[in-house]
């Protein structure tokens, strides 16, 4: 039981008699949790060998209910980025943003990066994906996320939403404001978080709210979609942040969500979509509006490919493919069309090949958990796998150079060999102390 009156009378203004007893049921049961499958590296066939997917999602046709995130996040499939554990309602936001392939699209506030590998899955290579996260710890879990994910057409930056915007005027046909919120509906995994909980925090959310969704009105093209989303309950970081938000900007139109889950919104709000713990997750609120004005885009500046003869030998004795890549600083970036370039904290561009290191090149593990390469080492002893994940060398003998590690056909990483143990390359920040499986 939630240890808030404030809280929980709140709710009894908001539901009828009969939904605050669902909800408080619902309270009462195991948070709600869910596997997105990525749809660039596997599919539910392959999955559904590993694990139970038996029961489908309703927020998303792309995701399974599970039981538990334990045995999943300590997996080695979850290392190779082929699914994303997620809770369920937080995937509708994105259904409601109806991305099409070749879109170009902005995820403003997209820490840790659940939504934005979503949006990843329904572009082509022509398709970009700007990602952005204002606070830098969790912009480097985002990056995380999104490096498993192996997609090349995406940008990720730290920086404000007012800086970042003003330079990317009309450029968006779909932008997600998955808002900064007080997060009612994440009490059951922050517990901590239900002290906190009062109107002075609802009314200092909603006032940033407003503004960072000014700042993403500018980058709306004519017709540009913009989906604002939190995982909180109250109206005033909900209906009452639209209806302001309208109030301001009369070119903005509020559309139905197109969402057939959930209730509606309330006051002026019905063609929002609200889900609550009894709709079976944890709760999420939608609101979906279409820009109607004319606005000439800003001309975006693309960085030219690189050439050099030392990345160039590195991708012909290595890799199964062509790629085209840019230098900057020495880091060698991969992508199928040209960097954007942007005055703003780029943390990163592409997939990150490697290092230009005096006379030699040094590759990274965004490049051999993203791309297949020649020379593979299939784990298939269990104790090798766990080896490698926990951050161990691997005592096999007759192998030399660089190696990526697989699992299953799927890539782990890599290792150096010198003939006599292999020695691991995994990030620190990617090893597991238990690995289940």
């Amino acid at each position: 039981m939630i240890d808030n009156s404030y809280f929980l009378d709140e709710l009894k203004q908001l539901l009828s008699e009969e939904k605050y007893n669902l909800f408080l049921d619902a309270l009462d049961k195991p948070m709600a949790k869910a596997l997105r499958i990525n749809t660039k590296k596997t599919d539910y066939d392959f999955l559904n060998q590993y694990f139970d997917l038996s029961r489908n999602c309703v927020f998303d046709n792309n995701t399974y209910l599970i039981d538990s995130e334990s045995k999943l996040g300590n997996h080695p499939f979850h290392n190779s980025g082929l699914y994303y554990l997620q809770e369920p309602s937080a995937t509708s936001a994105v259904n409601a943003l109806e991305v099409e392939k070749d879109d170009y699209v902005l995820d403003l506030c997209g820490a840790p990066g659940g939504k934005s590998t979503q949006i990843l899955n329904r572009l082509s290579e022509n398709g970009f994906l700007l990602c952005n996260e204002y606070d830098k710890k969790r912009a480097n879990t985002y990056l995380s996320n999104l490096e498993r994910w192996g997609y090349d057409n995406y940008m990720l930056t730290n920086s404000n939403t007012l800086s970042l915007c003003t330079q990317l005027v009309g450029v968006f046909d779909k932008v997600l404001v998955d808002a900064p919120c007080s997060g009612a509906s994440m009490f059951k995994k922050y517990p901590e978080t239900v002290k906190d909980y009062n109107l002075k925090l609802e009314l200092a959310c909603q006032k940033r709210q407003l503004e960072i969704l000014d700042n993403a009105y500018l980058t709306l093209k004519e017709n540009g979609v913009l989906v604002y989303s939190t995982c909180t309950y109250n109206k005033y970081e909900n209906e009452d942040v639209i209806e302001k938000f309208l109030d301001k900007h009369s070119d903005m139109q509020l559309v139905d969500t197109g969402l057939a889950f959930g209730e509606k919104g309330f006051d002026s709000c019905k063609l929002t979509t609200r889900i609550f713990p009894y709709h079976g997750g944890e709760g999420h609120f939608i609101a979906k509006m279409i820009k109607r004005s004319a606005i000439k885009p800003v001309k975006l500046k693309r960085l030219e490919f690189s050439k050099n003869k030392l990345v160039d030998e590195f991708i012909e004795e290595n890799l199964k493919q062509n790629i085209k890549y840019t230098i900057i600083s020495d880091k060698v970036y991969c992508s199928s069309e040209k960097l954007l370039s942007l005055n703003s904290n780029i943390i990163r561009s592409g997939i990150l090949l490697g290092t230009l290191v005096k006379n030699r090149f040094e590759p990274a593990h965004h490049g051999y958990i993203s791309y297949h390469f020649d020379k593979q080492l299939q784990l298939d002893d269990k104790k090798d796998v766990i080896d490698f994940l926990s951050g161990n060398c691997i005592n096999k003998k007759g192998y030399k150079g660089y190696i990526q590690v697989t699992y299953k056909n799927q890539p782990l990483g890599f290792v150096k060999g010198d003939g006599i143990v292999l020695k691991n390359h995994l990030p620190k920040g990617l090893r597991i102390s238990q690995v289940m499986i």
